[in-house]
């Protein structure tokens, strides 16, 4: 079974992006990460996060809110 996964920011290490998917509660599997360049693009699975809000204190992110 393939899961969708949505874009959720970018940031500027793996650590920073794997820390704001863990403080909002998210499992391992419902995120992956991608490196692009000098910045890493979070991905999040479109059902783990559907009908909440992600909390965002913009530490570690290199864009706005999506």
């Amino acid at each position: 079974m393939a899961w969708d996964f949505d874009e959720r920011g970018k940031f500027g290490s793996e650590k920073a992006a794997e820390d704001y998917a863990r403080r909002n509660g998210l499992k391992d599997a419902d995120f992956r990460t991608r490196r692009k360049g000098d910045q890493v693009e979070l991905e999040v699975r479109r059902s783990a996060v559907e009908g909440r809000n992600l909390k965002d204190s913009n530490e570690g992110r290199r864009d706005g809110w999506n």
